[in-house]
């Protein structure tokens, strides 16, 4: 192990904990805007797994979670509209540019 790695790492480990402190406000905005599509996500990924996956139990067991994460999604995205908004706003420029480039990187390679 490397003491100087591990002092950079405690180092950068408080300054992300002092800048979440001091920006408190829009790390809550940030996590409440991205919960409802991550429970969408959820709700839809179970729904899929009840038709496509597994025994009668599991099937009810994943129309169960995939109702409540459904519902939950649903109305955090109806009561949050404008910080999901903002996270979705925020998010999709660099998802698109790490797609377009891992889209880029792929093609070069099958080219040689």
């Amino acid at each position: 192990m490397r003491p100087k790695h591990v002092v950079g790492g405690l180092i950068i480990f408080g300054i992300g904990l002092f800048m979440t402190y001091a920006n408190i406000l829009y790390v809550i905005e940030f996590i409440k805007g991205g919960l409802q599509p991550l429970f969408i996500l959820i709700g839809v990924v179970a729904a899929a797994a009840a038709v496509f996956r597994g025994s009668t139990l599991s099937r009810k067991i994943n129309v169960v979670v995939a109702i409540i994460f459904l519902f939950l999604g649903g109305y955090g995205f109806y009561d949050e509209y404008y910080a999901t908004m903002d996270f979705l706003n925020g998010i999709f420029p660099p998802a698109l540019i790490i797609a377009g480039l891992a889209s880029l990187s792929s093609g070069i390679s099958r080219l040689k």
